[in-house]
């Protein structure tokens, strides 16, 4: 985990539930004699990080439809930390001198598939005081998200949730003619299908020990435009690079998370297919839980 990730430590539920009284209903103490939290409900994962956004980020509003993907904070925190320490050691600043910026001097950043939890532009404001736009095709999570904006004090100002019309596109439609983003982001959907996401589920599951019904499900749910896609996460990927070539001059960095090390060389393989020479690979994790932040600029 990031150094400058809040969350290094244990949760102290008996605190979080001060915010969200209900989520002292699933407490459980481990075998060993630690307060815990039944991690197998995914309405315990909703209730515990709807409470670290109330206690931590002062958010006054916010809840997501039952089924749609529920963040982990912690997780979320620390891409976006590794996004400022992208921003940070970036010296090259003609860089910046190829597009003409709207902005004045605040990072300006766009996530791709933001979701009903509006989770990456809730942090990056919050954290380090960045403009974020966030995108998505869903009806559902674009007026959940917009609601999120507009009814917390602090917000409003500070995001803009934009719906992306055609569903095969990413960066078309998102960024505007004369927008200038520092970075894009992006938590991509990493299945080929509804039943490769059952699957995942039920192999979780087995792990764990716990019994499942005929459809299993993951404990932080998910929808299916925020599971899985045609072709699967290899696919998307290469999209989003060969679209990244028509829009390079508008923004600073690309970045996405990739979910398996052999993706990697797929994306090399598109990075020399479009003379892509200026690439980064930040891992982020802790634990056999490790993803890698992909970036790169032409």
């Amino acid at each position: 985990m990031h150094p400058n990730n809040r969350y290094t430590g244990p949760h102290d539920f008996h605190d979080l539930a001060k915010y969200v009284p209900k989520l002292a209903s699933f407490f459980t103490t481990t075998p060993d004699g630690r307060n815990s939290l039944d991690f197998t409900s995914s309405e315990a994962v909703r209730l515990l990080n709807k409470s670290l956004l109330v206690r931590d980020y002062g958010l006054q509003h916010w809840d997501i439809p039952k089924g749609n993907l529920c963040p982990g904070v912690p997780g979320r925190l620390d891409y976006i930390h590794a996004l400022n320490d992208l921003l940070q050691d970036d010296t090259n600043k003609a860089r910046t001198q190829d597009a003409k910026r709207v902005k004045e001097h605040r990072t300006f950043g766009l996530d791709i598939g933001t979701g009903a939890s509006l989770i990456y532009p809730i942090l990056g404001l919050k954290e380090y005081g960045w403009l974020m736009v966030g995108t998505d095709v869903d009806a559902t999570s674009l007026r959940v998200a917009t609601a999120i904006a507009q009814f917390n004090p602090g917000l409003k100002q500070g995001v803009i949730v934009r719906q992306q019309p055609d569903p095969e596109a990413i960066f078309r439609n998102a960024i505007l003619p004369n927008e200038y983003f520092d970075f894009t982001m992006c938590n991509p959907p990493f299945f080929a299908s509804a039943e490769a996401a059952t699957a995942a589920a039920q192999i979780k599951w087995d792990k764990l020990g716990v019994k499942t019904g005929p459809a299993p499900t993951l404990n932080f749910g998910g929808q299916a435009n925020e599971l899985w896609t045609a072709g699967g996460e290899p696919a998307f990927l290469r999209r989003m690079i060969l679209e990244s070539t028509e829009v390079y001059r508008q923004v600073g960095w690309f970045t996405t998370l990739v979910s398996k090390k052999g993706y990697l060389k797929i994306a090399e393989q598109e990075f020399k297919r479009h003379r892509i020479t200026d690439t980064k690979i930040i891992g982020i994790g802790q634990g056999g839980k490790v993803r890698r932040v992909l970036c790169w600029r032409k």
